[in-house]
Protein backbone atom coordinates (compact mmCIF):
# COMPACT_ATOMS: atom_id res chain seq x y z
CA UNK A 1 0.00 0.00 0.00
CA UNK A 2 1.33 3.39 -0.95
CA UNK A 3 1.83 5.68 2.08
CA UNK A 4 -0.19 8.86 2.24
CA UNK A 5 1.90 11.95 1.59
CA UNK A 6 1.67 14.33 4.53
CA UNK A 7 4.37 16.86 3.69
CA UNK A 8 4.38 18.90 0.54
CA UNK A 9 7.11 21.17 -0.76
CA UNK A 10 6.47 24.89 -0.57
CA UNK A 11 5.73 26.34 -3.96
CA UNK A 12 4.98 29.75 -5.31
CA UNK A 13 1.55 31.26 -5.13
CA UNK A 14 -0.13 32.79 -2.11
CA UNK A 15 3.00 32.35 0.02
CA UNK A 16 4.80 34.84 -2.20
CA UNK A 17 2.04 37.46 -2.06
CA UNK A 18 2.64 40.51 0.11
CA UNK A 19 0.68 40.73 3.34
CA UNK A 20 -2.08 43.30 3.13
CA UNK A 21 -2.47 45.31 6.31
CA UNK A 22 -5.70 47.23 6.70
CA UNK A 23 -5.53 50.74 8.02
CA UNK A 24 -8.09 53.06 9.51
CA UNK A 25 -10.50 52.89 12.41
CA UNK A 26 -11.42 49.23 12.16
CA UNK A 27 -9.77 48.30 15.47
CA UNK A 28 -11.07 51.00 17.78
CA UNK A 29 -14.11 51.14 20.03
CA UNK A 30 -16.93 53.55 19.33
CA UNK A 31 -17.84 56.48 21.55
CA UNK A 32 -20.36 54.41 23.51
CA UNK A 33 -17.51 53.09 25.66
CA UNK A 34 -17.21 56.47 27.38
CA UNK A 35 -20.44 55.60 29.19
CA UNK A 36 -18.44 53.17 31.33
CA UNK A 37 -16.58 55.88 33.26
CA UNK A 38 -19.14 58.66 32.80
CA UNK A 39 -21.98 56.77 34.51
CA UNK A 40 -19.72 56.06 37.48
CA UNK A 41 -18.79 59.72 37.76
CA UNK A 42 -22.23 61.36 37.49
CA UNK A 43 -23.98 59.54 40.28
CA UNK A 44 -27.58 60.56 39.55
CA UNK A 45 -27.42 60.24 35.75
CA UNK A 46 -28.66 57.45 33.51
CA UNK A 47 -27.34 56.68 30.02
CA UNK A 48 -29.89 55.21 27.62
CA UNK A 49 -28.31 54.03 24.38
CA UNK A 50 -30.71 53.97 21.44
CA UNK A 51 -29.15 51.19 19.42
CA UNK A 52 -28.89 47.52 18.57
CA UNK A 53 -28.20 44.38 20.55
CA UNK A 54 -24.56 44.74 19.53
CA UNK A 55 -24.48 48.09 21.35
CA UNK A 56 -26.00 46.45 24.43
CA UNK A 57 -23.47 43.61 24.41
CA UNK A 58 -20.57 46.05 23.97
CA UNK A 59 -21.56 48.21 26.95
CA UNK A 60 -22.33 45.28 29.21
CA UNK A 61 -19.08 43.48 28.34
CA UNK A 62 -16.95 46.61 28.66
CA UNK A 63 -18.47 47.48 32.04
CA UNK A 64 -18.25 43.94 33.38
CA UNK A 65 -21.67 44.40 34.99
CA UNK A 66 -24.55 41.97 34.70
CA UNK A 67 -27.70 43.70 33.54
CA UNK A 68 -29.80 42.36 36.44
CA UNK A 69 -27.58 44.42 38.78
CA UNK A 70 -29.52 47.45 37.45
CA UNK A 71 -26.58 49.69 36.51
CA UNK A 72 -27.27 53.26 35.44
CA UNK A 73 -27.08 52.47 31.74
CA UNK A 74 -29.25 50.48 29.36
CA UNK A 75 -30.05 50.06 25.68
CA UNK A 76 -33.36 50.77 23.97
CA UNK A 77 -33.18 48.11 21.27
CA UNK A 78 -33.95 49.15 17.70
CA UNK A 79 -35.50 46.04 16.14
CA UNK A 80 -36.62 45.03 12.65
CA UNK A 81 -39.96 46.83 12.98
CA UNK A 82 -38.16 50.11 13.65
CA UNK A 83 -35.75 49.60 10.77
CA UNK A 84 -38.58 48.73 8.39
CA UNK A 85 -40.61 51.76 9.45
CA UNK A 86 -43.47 49.63 10.75
CA UNK A 87 -43.34 51.26 14.19
CA UNK A 88 -43.08 54.86 15.33
CA UNK A 89 -39.62 54.95 16.91
CA UNK A 90 -40.42 58.15 18.82
CA UNK A 91 -43.50 56.61 20.43
CA UNK A 92 -41.50 53.53 21.38
CA UNK A 93 -38.75 55.72 22.84
CA UNK A 94 -41.25 57.73 24.90
CA UNK A 95 -42.71 54.52 26.26
CA UNK A 96 -39.28 53.15 27.22
CA UNK A 97 -38.26 56.40 28.94
CA UNK A 98 -41.54 56.56 30.88
CA UNK A 99 -41.08 53.01 32.16
CA UNK A 100 -37.46 53.73 33.05
CA UNK A 101 -38.22 56.87 35.07
CA UNK A 102 -41.12 55.19 36.85
CA UNK A 103 -38.81 52.39 37.90
CA UNK A 104 -35.81 54.58 38.74
CA UNK A 105 -37.12 57.72 40.50
CA UNK A 106 -33.58 58.57 41.65
CA UNK A 107 -32.57 59.62 38.13
CA UNK A 108 -32.10 63.38 37.76
CA UNK A 109 -30.35 63.51 34.39
CA UNK A 110 -31.05 61.22 31.44
CA UNK A 111 -28.71 61.00 28.47
CA UNK A 112 -30.14 59.74 25.19
CA UNK A 113 -27.07 58.38 23.43
CA UNK A 114 -27.17 57.99 19.67
CA UNK A 115 -25.60 55.00 17.93
CA UNK A 116 -24.97 53.78 14.39
CA UNK A 117 -28.48 52.22 14.04
CA UNK A 118 -30.27 55.32 15.34
CA UNK A 119 -28.40 57.46 12.84
CA UNK A 120 -29.09 55.05 9.99
CA UNK A 121 -32.86 55.39 10.52
CA UNK A 122 -32.48 59.16 11.02
CA UNK A 123 -33.97 59.18 14.50
CA UNK A 124 -33.76 62.78 15.73
CA UNK A 125 -32.71 62.31 19.35
CA UNK A 126 -32.16 66.04 19.89
CA UNK A 127 -35.86 66.71 19.34
CA UNK A 128 -36.74 63.67 21.42
CA UNK A 129 -34.59 64.99 24.27
CA UNK A 130 -36.25 68.40 24.08
CA UNK A 131 -39.71 66.83 24.06
CA UNK A 132 -38.96 64.53 26.99
CA UNK A 133 -37.31 67.34 28.99
CA UNK A 134 -40.50 69.38 28.75
CA UNK A 135 -42.54 66.37 29.78
CA UNK A 136 -40.48 65.37 32.83
CA UNK A 137 -39.23 68.80 33.92
CA UNK A 138 -38.24 69.87 36.53
CA UNK A 139 -37.48 66.48 38.07
CA UNK A 140 -35.44 65.10 35.17
CA UNK A 141 -33.31 66.84 32.59
CA UNK A 142 -32.93 64.97 29.28
CA UNK A 143 -29.85 65.57 27.13
CA UNK A 144 -28.65 63.84 23.99
CA UNK A 145 -25.30 63.25 22.34
CA UNK A 146 -23.91 60.84 19.78
CA UNK A 147 -21.70 57.87 20.63
CA UNK A 148 -22.02 56.46 17.13
CA UNK A 149 -19.04 54.69 15.63
CA UNK A 150 -19.78 56.58 12.42
CA UNK A 151 -18.89 59.87 14.12
CA UNK A 152 -16.90 59.02 17.25
CA UNK A 153 -14.20 56.68 18.47
CA UNK A 154 -13.56 55.71 22.09
CA UNK A 155 -12.78 58.87 24.10
CA UNK A 156 -14.65 61.14 21.68
CA UNK A 157 -17.78 59.89 23.41
CA UNK A 158 -16.83 61.77 26.58
CA UNK A 159 -16.05 64.88 24.55
CA UNK A 160 -19.48 64.72 22.91
CA UNK A 161 -21.18 64.19 26.28
CA UNK A 162 -19.47 67.12 28.00
CA UNK A 163 -19.95 69.38 24.98
CA UNK A 164 -23.68 68.61 25.19
CA UNK A 165 -23.63 69.59 28.87
CA UNK A 166 -22.00 72.99 28.32
CA UNK A 167 -25.14 74.77 26.99
CA UNK A 168 -27.01 73.51 30.08
CA UNK A 169 -24.57 75.11 32.53
CA UNK A 170 -26.03 78.15 34.32
CA UNK A 171 -24.67 81.59 33.50
CA UNK A 172 -22.47 83.32 36.05
CA UNK A 173 -22.80 87.00 36.87
CA UNK A 174 -20.42 89.34 35.10
CA UNK A 175 -19.21 90.54 38.52
CA UNK A 176 -18.65 87.03 39.90
CA UNK A 177 -15.29 86.29 41.48
CA UNK A 178 -12.81 84.36 39.29
CA UNK A 179 -13.47 80.63 39.43
CA UNK A 180 -11.70 77.53 38.16
CA UNK A 181 -13.35 74.74 36.18
CA UNK A 182 -11.44 71.46 35.80
CA UNK A 183 -12.71 69.73 32.67
CA UNK A 184 -12.54 65.97 32.16
CA UNK A 185 -13.62 62.90 34.08
CA UNK A 186 -11.41 62.18 37.08
CA UNK A 187 -11.53 59.41 39.64
CA UNK A 188 -13.04 60.71 42.86
CA UNK A 189 -9.81 60.15 44.78
CA UNK A 190 -7.82 62.14 42.19
CA UNK A 191 -10.39 64.93 42.29
CA UNK A 192 -10.09 65.04 46.09
CA UNK A 193 -6.29 65.23 45.86
CA UNK A 194 -6.48 68.14 43.42
CA UNK A 195 -8.98 69.86 45.71
CA UNK A 196 -6.48 69.69 48.58
CA UNK A 197 -3.77 71.23 46.39
CA UNK A 198 -6.07 74.07 45.33
CA UNK A 199 -7.16 74.74 48.90
CA UNK A 200 -3.56 74.82 50.12
CA UNK A 201 -2.67 77.39 47.44
CA UNK A 202 -5.77 79.51 48.05
CA UNK A 203 -7.29 78.80 44.63
CA UNK A 204 -11.04 78.83 44.40
CA UNK A 205 -13.90 78.47 44.01
CA UNK A 206 -13.24 75.27 42.05
CA UNK A 207 -15.78 73.17 40.14
CA UNK A 208 -15.49 70.09 37.97
CA UNK A 209 -17.04 69.02 34.68
CA UNK A 210 -18.56 66.51 34.89
CA UNK A 211 -19.66 67.02 38.48
CA UNK A 212 -20.49 64.12 40.76
CA UNK A 213 -24.18 65.07 40.73
CA UNK A 214 -26.28 66.82 38.12
CA UNK A 215 -27.38 69.39 40.71
CA UNK A 216 -23.78 70.61 41.09
CA UNK A 217 -23.31 72.05 37.59
CA UNK A 218 -20.88 74.97 37.58
CA UNK A 219 -21.92 78.46 36.53
CA UNK A 220 -20.01 79.78 33.51
CA UNK A 221 -19.13 83.37 32.68
CA UNK A 222 -16.32 85.71 31.62
CA UNK A 223 -14.56 85.25 34.97
CA UNK A 224 -14.48 81.46 34.61
CA UNK A 225 -11.10 79.96 33.84
CA UNK A 226 -11.01 76.35 32.77
CA UNK A 227 -8.25 73.80 32.30
CA UNK A 228 -8.40 70.42 30.59
CA UNK A 229 -7.52 67.35 32.63
CA UNK A 230 -7.82 65.06 29.58
CA UNK A 231 -6.27 65.52 26.11
CA UNK A 232 -9.33 64.61 24.03
CA UNK A 233 -11.83 67.36 24.86
CA UNK A 234 -11.45 69.76 21.94
CA UNK A 235 -15.18 70.20 21.26
CA UNK A 236 -15.88 70.81 24.95
CA UNK A 237 -13.12 73.43 25.14
CA UNK A 238 -14.52 75.30 22.14
CA UNK A 239 -18.02 75.19 23.62
CA UNK A 240 -16.76 76.67 26.90
CA UNK A 241 -14.88 79.42 25.08
CA UNK A 242 -18.07 80.23 23.18
CA UNK A 243 -19.73 80.74 26.59
CA UNK A 244 -17.02 83.28 27.47
CA UNK A 245 -14.81 81.10 29.68
CA UNK A 246 -11.05 81.59 29.49
CA UNK A 247 -8.80 78.61 28.85
CA UNK A 248 -5.63 77.99 30.86
CA UNK A 249 -3.12 76.39 28.52
CA UNK A 250 -0.97 73.73 30.16
CA UNK A 251 0.52 70.26 29.69
CA UNK A 252 -1.80 67.48 30.79
CA UNK A 253 -1.46 66.04 34.33
CA UNK A 254 0.23 62.82 33.25
CA UNK A 255 3.06 61.70 35.50
CA UNK A 256 4.88 63.71 38.15
CA UNK A 257 6.33 66.27 35.74
CA UNK A 258 3.13 66.77 33.77
CA UNK A 259 1.06 67.15 36.93
CA UNK A 260 3.53 69.67 38.38
CA UNK A 261 3.43 71.79 35.22
CA UNK A 262 -0.38 71.51 35.09
CA UNK A 263 -0.71 72.73 38.68
CA UNK A 264 1.90 75.42 38.02
CA UNK A 265 -0.15 76.86 35.14
CA UNK A 266 -3.18 77.15 37.44
CA UNK A 267 -1.09 78.69 40.21
CA UNK A 268 0.35 81.29 37.84
CA UNK A 269 -3.14 82.21 36.62
CA UNK A 270 -4.09 82.89 40.26
CA UNK A 271 -0.87 84.72 41.09
CA UNK A 272 0.33 82.17 43.64
CA UNK A 273 3.82 82.86 44.97
CA UNK A 274 6.41 80.53 43.43
CA UNK A 275 7.89 79.53 46.81
CA UNK A 276 4.46 78.77 48.22
CA UNK A 277 3.66 76.65 45.16
CA UNK A 278 6.91 74.71 45.55
CA UNK A 279 6.24 74.04 49.24
CA UNK A 280 2.75 72.79 48.39
CA UNK A 281 3.64 70.34 45.63
CA UNK A 282 7.10 69.19 46.74
CA UNK A 283 5.96 66.46 49.19
CA UNK A 284 3.72 64.79 46.61
CA UNK A 285 6.36 65.12 43.88
CA UNK A 286 9.00 63.58 46.15
CA UNK A 287 6.68 60.66 46.97
CA UNK A 288 6.13 60.07 43.26
CA UNK A 289 9.87 60.12 42.58
CA UNK A 290 10.50 57.66 45.41
CA UNK A 291 7.77 55.32 44.19
CA UNK A 292 9.27 55.31 40.69
CA UNK A 293 12.92 55.11 41.73
CA UNK A 294 13.25 51.33 41.45
CA UNK A 295 11.52 51.17 38.09
CA UNK A 296 13.51 54.17 36.83
CA UNK A 297 16.78 52.42 37.68
CA UNK A 298 15.75 49.24 35.88
CA UNK A 299 14.42 51.04 32.81
CA UNK A 300 17.43 53.34 32.48
CA UNK A 301 19.74 50.31 32.41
Amino acid sequence: MRPVQTHFPTTGGCTDSPVLRERGQREVFCGLTGIIWLHRKIQDAFFLVVGSRTCAHLIQSAAGVMIFAEPRFATAIIDDRDLAGLADANEELDRVVSRLLDRRPDIRMLFLVGSCPSEVIKLDLSRAAERLSQRFSPNVRVINYSGSGIETTFTQGEDACLAALVPKLPAADAEAVPSLLVVGTLADIVEDQFARFFQAMGIGPVAYLPARRSTELAAIGPNTRFILAQPFLGDTARALEARGAQRITAPFPLGAEGTTMWLSAIAQAWGVDADHFEQTVRPARDRAALALARQRERLSG
